[in-house]
C-alpha cells in the first residue's frame, strides 16, 4: 500500500542531495507514513552515506517503530533496522536504520561528538517540543556546519505550529505532504453534575467512569450501524485516550466488568507495558477491540481500524517537581492542536467520530499548542550536558526558544551545590563524572557519592525508588508501612527495600501484595530500574542478596546528604512533626517516616504547598548527623550574634546562633541589647501590626491627617507629611529605653508627637488645621481630617441655620455632613447655598412631620 509520504520522495531526496548543508523540514500529518518510510527512502536513494538515526521522543515509539519497519521488510529487529532506548538496545554494526530516543542521541554525541558512521539524523514528532530533541538538533546543526557538511538533517512535524522553525533551520528546504484523512465528527460532552462520594464530599465523576459511559454509547451505535463495523480488513477499533497507566487500569477494570462489551477485546497501551502486550494492542489480528492508551497513540504510533476516539483531554505533562528536584509528569489539559491530532485517528480509513469529555467552552479556553519543555521543566540536566559538551555558558547556546533567566539561574545554583561546577560556573571533576549518567544531576550525585562510600547497590535502589511513584499503595496506612520498619532504621528506603523483597517473594501478586499495602507493579518496576542503575554504576552483578542496608546505614545517609543537603530539616520539638527547612521554609514530616526519631534529617522528597505561607511536606527522610554536615558542607556553616525580637516572649533579646545555610541549629540568649536597636525592633513590630499601642488611637491618626493637610495646602511652611518612615521614627522615640511589649503597651504617645513639631510649626498647625471652627451663627463645630479627603464637619440642620456660606479652612471649602434630627447624615455638600435652595426644602418636606418638636424654618 502506497503511503502519502511516498509522494515526497523525489523532492525530499533532491533537497538533501543539493547544496550543503542538507537540511529539510518535512511537514506531514499523522498517518502519512513519515516515521516508517522516510528513513528507508534515505537509505534506498543513497542520500545517506552512513547509518540513519531516527530520533523519537518516546521509548515505546522507538521500539515499536523499529519492530514494525523490520517486520515489514521481512527481517528481524536488530539486523537492518534496530533501536536504542534507555537501558535497552538492539542493533549491530551492520544496522542501517536505528530508532533512538533523544536522550540516547545526546549520550552518543557526548561519547562520539562527530557521530562517526552516521549519514543522516531524522528528528521525528518535533512538534512535541522536547527539550532533549531541541538540544540534540542544535548540536547536530553545529556539527554539520563545522566538520560534517555531508551529514543530512531532517526535521519532521505532524502539525504546523512550530513558529520560526524554518528560519531556525535556515538554510533549509520545506517539503510538505498531505495525509489520508476522512471527515471526523466532533462531539463535546459536558462534565456531569458532581455526586456525593463515600467520603461524604461532593466530587466529580472520575474521568474513567465518564470514558466508559461514552464508550458504551459508541459500541451500541457501531453495532447498530453495520457500516461502522466494517473498517476494511481490520476489525473495528475504539481508541480511548487516558493521561497515564493508573487511569488506563481503572478504565480497563470497568470495561472488563461491563456486560455490554461482549465480543470486544480490551487492551491497554502505555510505555511501561511489556513489548508483547504493546503489540497485542496495535496488531491487526483479533476481533473488535477497545484500546486504552496514553498520548503515545496520539502521533507516534498508527493503529489501523480506529473508527471512534474517546478523548479524556488530559495528558501527563513534563514539569519541574520541587519535591524531588527533578522533572516529573503531572496531569494537565492538552492543547487544541493535540486534541486535533487525537481526533484525526478516527479518520484514517473512513469517516469517524471523536467524543471529547470536555465542553466546547473549555476547548476554546485551552492553549492553541503545547508549551515547549524548555519553558516548563528543570534545566539542571540540560545545563550539565551542555557544559560537558563544551558550552561554557548556556546563554550562548543556539536555542530554538531561549529559556528564561530564572530557570537557568536555578539550574546553575543546583549544579554549584552538587559540586558539579565551581564558583565561576566551570565544570569540575565531579561534574564530569555526573555527566556520564543518563540521570538528573541530583540522582547522578547520589550514585557518585554512594560509590565513594562503598554502598553503590543501596544508592542505586534509592535512585530507583525516586524515579518511580513509590512502592507502597496510595492508601497504605501508617501501621502497614510500619510492618516493614525495624529498630535502628536510618532512612525510609530500608522499608521500601523490604517491601520490594516481599513483593518479589510473592511473585508480584497484586492481591497478596495489596493486603500488605504494597503496590506490586511499582515494586517490580522499581527493582527493574534498580538492576539497570546497578549496571551503570559498575555493579551489573548486583542481586538482592548483595544488598545490606543495615550494614551501610551511615554510608548511605552520607551519600544521600551529598545529593539532598539542601533539603535538610530540623523538627521544632520532639513531639511535633513540624519542621524548619533550609531555605527559610516551614514544613511537616510524613507521619510514617523513621526520620521522626532523629534531630536532623534530609528529605529526598519535598513537596511545596502554597497557602498563607509556603509550607513543605517532607517524605522519604534519612536521619543525618551534624558532624556530617560540617564535614561535607563546611562553607555552609556560620556563627552569628544578633539582636532579635522573640515572638513568644514578645521582647527583644541578644542571641547567639549557629546556622547551616539559613537553618538555625543552635541558639542561646544572653548579652547586652543596645537601646537604639531594641527601640527599632519594637517599633518595627508596632508598624507591621504585630504589637498594638493602646494610646496610638484615633486622635493620633487625626493629628497625622492634620499635618498632612497643612503640608498639602500650605507648602510654604515647610511642614512635611508623616509617612511610613516618619511613623517609624516616632515609634522609636516612643519605645526608647524599653525591651519588651509590656513596657510600651501603655506608653504615652503625645510627648513624641509634640517633639516632632517646632513651636512655630505647632502654632501653624493650630491656625491652618484647627480641631474646631466657629460658624457665623456662633455654633462651634469639630473638624474631622482624613487622608485623601477635605476637612469635614457634621451638624444637625438646625445647628446650621444662619450659615449661608460654606465654611473654609486654609482657603478650601469644608465638607459639611448635614444631619437629620436623629443624627443620621441626610446630605453631604461643599455648597451650602445650593443646599438651602434645593436640598433643604425637600428635607423639610420629608422630616418636619416626623420630628415636629424640632425647629423648621
Amino acid at each position: 500500500m502506497r503511503l502519502p509520504v511516498e509522494e515526497t520522495r523525489e523532492n525530499l531526496t533532491a533537497a538533501l542531495a543539493g547544496r550543503a548543508p542538507g537540511r529539510v523540514l518535512l511537514r506531514a500529518p499523522t498517518g502519512s507514513g513519515k516515521s516508517t518510510r522516510v528513513p528507508g527512502m534515505l537509505v534506498e536513494s543513497g542520500v545517506s552515506a552512513g547509518r540513519v538515526l531516527v530520533v523519537q521522543p518516546r521509548r515505546i515509539a522507538a521500539r515499536m517503530l523499529a519492530e514494525f519497519v523490520a517486520r515489514s521488510a521481512g527481517t528481524k529487529v536488530g539486523a537492518n533496522v534496530g533501536y536504542a532506548v534507555r537501558f535497552e538496545s538492539r542493533y549491530s554494526a551492520a544496522t542501517r536504520i536505528v530508532y533512538v530516543t533523544d536522550g540516547v542521541l545526546q549520550r552518543w554525541m557526548r561519547e562520539d561528538p562527530g557521530l562517526s558512521g552516521v549519514g543522516a539524523v531524522i528528528f521525528d514528532e518535533f512538534h512535541e517540543r522536547r527539550l532533549a530533541s531541541e538540544i540534540a538538533l542544535a548540536r547536530v546543526m553545529d556539527l554539520q556546519e563545522a566538520t560534517r557538511p555531508e551529514l543530512k538533517v531532517v526535521v519532521m512535524s505532524a502539525t504546523l505550529e512550530v513558529a520560526g522553525l524554518a528560519d531556525y533551520l535556515a538554510p533549509c528546504e520545506v517539503v510538505e505532504t498531505s495525509g489520508r484523512e476522512h471527515p471526523v465528527g466532533i462531539v463535546h460532552r459536558r462534565d456531569p453534575p458532581p455526586k456525593r462520594g463515600r467520603s461524604g464530599r461532593v466530587e466529580p465523576a472520575p474521568v474513567w467512569v465518564r470514558a466508559v459511559e461514552a464508550c458504551r454509547e459508541e459500541v451500541t451505535a457501531m453495532e447498530r450501524d453495520e457500516k461502522d463495523g466494517g473498517g476494511g480488513t481490520v476489525p473495528p477499533r475504539i481508541l480511548i485516550f487516558m493521561p497515564g497507566a493508573f487511569e488506563i487500569r481503572k478504565t480497563q477494570e470497568l470495561l472488563e466488568r461491563a456486560s455490554w462489551r461482549r465480543g470486544w477485546e480490551v487492551k491497554p497501551l502505555y510505555s511501561a507495558l511489556a513489548p508483547q502486550r504493546q503489540w497485542e494492542a496495535v496488531s491487526e489480528s483479533g476481533g473488535p477491540r477497545i484500546i486504552v492508551s496514553t498520548n503515545v497513540a496520539e502521533t507516534s504510533i498508527t493503529i489501523d481500524g480506529v473508527r471512534r476516539v474517546i478523548d479524556s483531554g488530559l495528558a501527563r505533562i513534563a514539569c519541574y517537581d520541587t519535591r524531588r528536584g527533578i522533572d516529573t509528569l503531572t496531569i494537565g489539559k492538552i492543547s487544541r492542536a493535540a486534541a486535533e491530532q487525537r481526533a484525526g485517528r478516527a479518520g484514517r480509513t473512513g469517516p469517524g467520530r471523536c467524543v471529547r469529555l470536555w465542553s466546547e467552552a473549555d476547548h476554546v479556553r485551552r492553549a492553541a499548542f503545547e508549551t515547549p519543555e524548555v519553558r516548563r521543566v528543570d534545566l539542571a540536566e540540560a545545563v550539565l550536558y551542555l557544559k560537558a559538551a563544551g558550552v561554557e555558558d548556556p546563554r550562548w547556546f543556539r536555542w530554538l526558544d531561549a529559556p528564561d533567566e530564572q530557570s537557568l539561574e536555578r539550574a546553575e545554583k543546583l549544579l554549584d551545590f552538587l559540586g558539579a561546577t565551581d564558583r565561576q560556573g566551570a565544570l569540575t571533576d565531579v561534574g564530569r563524572r555526573l555527566a556520564r549518567y543518563p540521570l538528573h544531576p541530583r540522582a547522578a550525585r547520589l550514585l557518585d557519592a554512594a560509590q565513594a562510600e562503598g554502598c553503590a547497590a543501596e544508592g542505586c535502589f534509592v535512585a530507583a525508588v525516586l524515579q518511580s511513584e513509590g512502592v507502597f499503595a496510595r492508601g497504605a496506612t501508617r501501621s502497614q508501612r510500619g510492618e516493614f520498619q525495624r529498630d535502628g532504621d536510618r532512612s525510609d528506603f530500608e522499608a521500601d527495600w523490604r517491601a520490594c523483597e516481599v513483593a518479589e517473594g510473592m511473585r508480584f501478586d497484586a492481591g497478596r501484595c495489596g493486603v500488605l499495602g504494597i503496590q506490586a507493579r511499582r515494586c517490580r518496576e522499581t527493582l527493574q530500574v534498580w538492576r539497570q542503575l546497578c549496571g551503570l554504576a559498575g555493579r551489573p552483578e548486583a542481586r538482592p542478596g548483595h544488598v545490606d542496608f543495615e550494614a551501610h546505614r551511615e554510608r548511605l545517609a552520607r551519600a544521600m546528604l551529598a545529593a539532598f543537603g539542601d533539603h535538610v530539616a530540623q523538627r521544632v520539638s520532639e513531639g511535633s512533626l513540624t519542621c524548619r527547612v533550609v531555605g527559610g521554609r516551614r514544613g511537616k514530616l510524613d507521619e510514617a517516616s523513621v526520620a521522626r526519631g532523629g534531630r536532623l534529617f534530609a528529605a529526598a522528597e519535598l513537596t511545596e504547598v502554597e497557602g498563607r505561607e509556603l509550607q513543605a511536606h517532607l517524605s522519604h527522610g534519612v536521619v543525618v548527623e551534624e558532624e556530617w554536615l560540617r564535614e561535607l558542607f563546611p562553607e555552609a556553616w556560620k556563627s552569628e550574634a544578633a539582636v532579635v525580637f522573640d515572638e513568644q516572649a514578645r521582647r527583644v533579646t541578644a542571641r547567639r546562633r549557629v546556622l547551616y545555610h539559613d537553618l538555625v541549629l543552635e541558639e542561646k540568649d544572653g548579652g547586652e541589647v543596645p537601646e537604639d536597636t531594641a527601640a527599632a525592633l519594637l517599633a518595627e513590630r508596632v508598624l507591621d501590626g504585630t504589637l498594638k499601642l493602646k494610646k496610638w488611637d484615633g486622635r493620633v491618626e487625626r493629628w497625622l491627617a492634620r499635618v498632612a493637610f497643612v503640608a498639602e495646602t500650605t507648602p510654604e511652611l515647610g511642614l512635611d507629611p508623616i509617612g511610613e518612615e516618619g511613623k517609624r521614627i516616632l515609634l522609636e522615640r516612643v519605645c526608647r529605653g524599653a525591651k519588651s511589649y509590656r513596657e510600651i503597651k501603655e506608653r504615652e504617645v503625645w510627648p513624641a508627637l509634640r517633639e516632632w513639631l517646632s513651636a512655630a510649626q505647632a502654632g501653624a498647625l493650630e491656625h491652618h488645621a484647627p480641631e474646631r471652627i466657629r460658624l457665623p451663627n456662633g455654633v462651634e463645630a469639630k473638624v474631622r481630617y482624613e487622608a485623601g479627603a477635605p476637612p469635614t464637619i457634621a451638624l444637625r440642620v438646625q445647628q446650621l441655620y444662619g450659615v449661608e456660606v460654606t465654611p473654609r479652612i486654609a482657603g478650601r471649602p469644608v465638607r459639611v455632613q448635614v444631619l437629620a434630627p436623629n443624627q443620621r447624615p441626610w446630605q453631604v455638600t461643599q455648597d451650602l447655598p445650593s443646599f438651602w435652595k434645593n436640598g433643604y426644602p425637600q428635607m423639610k418636606k420629608d422630616l418636619a412631620g416626623r420630628y415636629p418638636k424640632h425647629e423648621w424654618r
